[in-house]
């Protein structure tokens, strides 16, 4: 909530002070408007980010309860008890909503500056409201290109890849369906790793993968993700509480499929992997694969350089480079973007790999503030 009116109103906020936020949410818990109720694992409403908090929390006899408008509708906030405070939080309780992190590293260009002014890696690019003055300054930085919203996640209205002017101005387009403001930068080729850190120090790292299936030299590629969709992790695309979901198949898909000369009814030959989708979307059916034990000491000790800089106990690091295994500064790298909020769910539940305890980390962290 508070951040969200951050972002819609970024120059009138900083005239009001988050105390009368802080006091206005808890106005709305006294008057019973918001009402804390127990979590359930069963609530589809409830993200699995929280969820998997909650119950790291349960099994030390610390009850993390949810606040819902008039008790049914639920909403983002949070409640934590210990011994010695309560913690009104957004989805994750690292921070209290009255001591929320100063820098807004949400924000990919105030997030692209601060790597600039450090001379960390990041994509070359600026952040513009004007599309004209966008098609101007992408002449000077060539093609291919990137274009994001200014604010968002989830890879959420980003167009990577961009050959063409014409595909540039599509691009931003569809990024300004969520955010008046966007960026326009250099495309750099790799896979995108996500690291978490908690209190500056690299938790887990793991690696999403567009929605796949890997043939047996027998059945439909129809077949091999109806198999894949039974796995007990995969839910629905509207269930918040699963992290990895179902393959969705629609028109989408077969024409992806028909670009590599494939159909569902086609059957790869064993070993080979057929992709479904062209974005990187867990909602969409992506994999993750954990590769914390893969990341190169230099690159460690990137993150947490960043991970100080934001100044926050709590963040996840999109990174962008060919090997996570080699040092940044020997191959073409860049910090993407920075999330507050991260889904340290992925974590837990790889489709390949360690699952990563990141919610453990962070109940010690917030445990041990709470003795401060």
């Amino acid at each position: 909530m508070i951040r969200l009116l951050e972002n819609k109103f970024p120059k009138l906020l900083p005239s009001i002070h988050r105390t009368i936020l802080y006091n206005l949410f808890k106005a709305l818990i006294f008057v019973r408007v918001l009402k804390e109720v127990d979590i359930s694992d069963r609530d589809e409403t409830l993200p699995n980010r929280t969820l998997v908090v909650a119950r790291e929390a349960a099994k030390r006899g610390i009850p993390i309860k949810s606040f819902k408008f008039l008790g049914k509708e639920s909403t983002n906030f949070f409640s934590i008890k210990t011994k010695n405070k309560k913690i009104l939080f957004e989805v994750l309780p690292t921070e209290d909503i009255a001591n929320i992190s100063k820098i807004n590293f949400d924000d990919k260009d105030k997030l692209k500056k601060i790597l600039k002014s450090n001379n960390l890696p990041r994509a070359e690019g600026k952040c513009f409201r004007s599309a004209k003055q966008a098609l101007l300054y992408a002449k000077g930085l060539d093609f291919p290109l990137v274009v994001k919203p200014k604010l968002g996640s989830l890879s959420k209205h980003v167009t990577c890849n961009i050959q063409s002017e014409a595909d540039l101005k599509k691009a931003i387009k569809i990024a300004r369906i969520i955010n008046s403001e966007f960026i326009v930068e250099k495309f750099i080729e790799g896979d995108v790793y996500r690291i978490t850190l908690v209190n500056n120090e690299t938790a887990a790292c793991c690696l999403r993968e567009a929605p796949n299936v890997v043939g047996d030299g027998v059945l439909t590629i129809a077949e091999l993700i109806k198999i894949k969709n039974e796995h007990p992790l995969r839910g629905e695309a509207h269930q918040k509480n699963f992290t990895l979901h179902k393959i969705n198949t629609d028109e989408n898909t077969k024409s992806f499929l028909a670009k590599q000369g494939l159909a569902l009814e086609s059957v790869l030959p064993a070993g080979n992997k057929a992709y479904l989708h062209n974005k990187i979307i867990l909602k969409c059916g992506a994999d993750i694969h954990d590769k914390t034990g893969e990341i190169h000491p230099d690159n460690i000790a990137l993150f947490q350089k960043i991970s100080r800089l934001c100044d926050t106990p709590l963040v996840g690091l999109d990174f962008i480079c060919q090997d996570i295994s080699r040092p940044y500064h020997q191959q073409e790298c860049a910090v993407l973007e920075a999330n507050s909020l991260p889904y340290i769910d992925m974590h837990h539940y790889p489709t390949t790999g360690q699952p990563r305890n990141v919610a453990s980390l962070i109940m010690d962290y917030v445990l041990g503030e709470s003795l401060c």
